[in-house]
C-alpha cells in the first residue's frame, strides 16, 4: 500500500494533465494516482476516495503544479492533522494575483494556522475524516462544495493551514474567465444556504444588498473597476438564477 492517495478530478485526456507532470518531477514517490473522470467534480472526488489504497488522501485539480516537495509535506503533515490547507499561489504578476487571490493564501501567506475552509485545487485529508463526516456532496457539482464539506469537517476535527504545502494554481485566465467563473459559484450559493439554514427572505434581501452595494463597483484601477464590476453583475445574475431553481 502506498502512503499517499492523490485525487485528481477531470475530464482531459490523462497527456494533458498538468498536476500529474508535476508530481512525478517531485522528491516523493509512495504515492498513487487517481485520475477521475467522473460528473460533476464532487462525484470524481468521491470516485477517488473509494479507490483510494492509502490513509491520506491529496486532493489537486487537473491544472495544479504542485512544487517538487509538495508530497512530502503533505505525508509528514497527514501524519499529525486530519485535514489540511497548502498555500496556493497564482503563477502570472497580473490582475488576479495583485487584486483577486489573497484568500488563496488565507490573508496569511507564509504563517501556519488552523483555519475554516480548504480549497479543492490543493488540500489534503485523513480518510477516516470522510467515514465520520460524510463525502463530499455530489448535488452541489462546482461551487461552495469545498466551503460545505469544510463546514462538516470543523464539527469534529481542526483543518490546518501549511504554507510549505505549494501549489501553482491559475485563478483565471482572463477577466471573461473570472466573470464566467464568478457567475457559475453563485449559481450554487442559493442551494449552500438552504442547506445551512439560511431563509429564502434573507437570502434575497443579500443578494440585492451586494448587487447595489457600491464598493463592488470601484477599485484602484481601471482594469480593476472593469473586473470587479462585471463580477458583481456576474455572481448576481447567477445568484438569481440560482434562486429561481431552488
Amino acid at each position: 500500500m502506498v502512503a499517499v492517495s492523490v485525487v485528481i478530478p477531470t475530464l482531459k485526456p490523462r497527456e494533458d494533465v498538468k498536476s500529474v507532470e508535476y508530481l512525478r518531477r517531485g522528491d516523493f514517490d509512495d504515492y498513487e494516482e487517481l485520475i477521475q473522470d467522473e460528473h460533476p467534480v464532487t462525484r470524481a472526488r468521491n470516485a477517488g476516495i473509494e479507490r483510494a489504497s492509502a490513509d491520506k488522501i491529496v486532493f489537486l485539480d487537473d491544472d495544479s503544479r504542485p512544487r517538487p516537495e509538495y508530497l512530502s509535506r503533505a505525508n509528514e503533515t497527514l501524519d499529525r492533522e486530519a485535514a489540511v490547507a497548502g498555500r496556493t499561489i497564482h503563477p502570472r504578476d497580473d490582475i488576479f494575483s495583485r487584486h483577486f487571490t489573497d484568500h488563496y493564501e488565507f490573508w496569511i501567506g507564509d504563517e501556519s494556522a488552523y483555519v475554516d475552509h480548504f480549497w479543492g485545487c490543493n488540500m489534503a485529508v485523513r480518510a477516516e475524516v470522510f467515514e465520520d463526516v460524510g463525502y463530499w456532496d455530489e448535488q452541489m457539482g462546482w461551487g461552495h462544495e469545498e466551503k460545505e464539506l469544510a463546514r462538516r469537517v470543523r464539527e469534529n476535527y481542526h483543518i490546518y493551514y501549511n504554507p510549505e504545502m505549494v501549489v501553482e494554481h491559475s485563478y483565471a485566465k482572463s477577466i471573461p474567465d473570472y466573470w464566467r467563473k464568478q457567475y457559475k459559484l453563485e449559481t450554487m450559493t442559493p442551494y449552500y444556504w438552504d442547506k445551512t439554514g439560511v431563509p429564502r427572505r434573507k437570502q434575497i434581501q443579500q443578494t440585492v444588498t451586494e448587487a447595489l452595494r457600491p464598493g463592488n463597483y470601484v477599485g484602484r484601477t481601471v482594469p480593476c473597476v472593469i473586473t470587479r464590476a462585471g463580477a458583481t453583475v456576474a455572481r448576481t445574475a447567477g445568484r438569481v438564477k440560482g434562486l429561481l431553481t431552488r
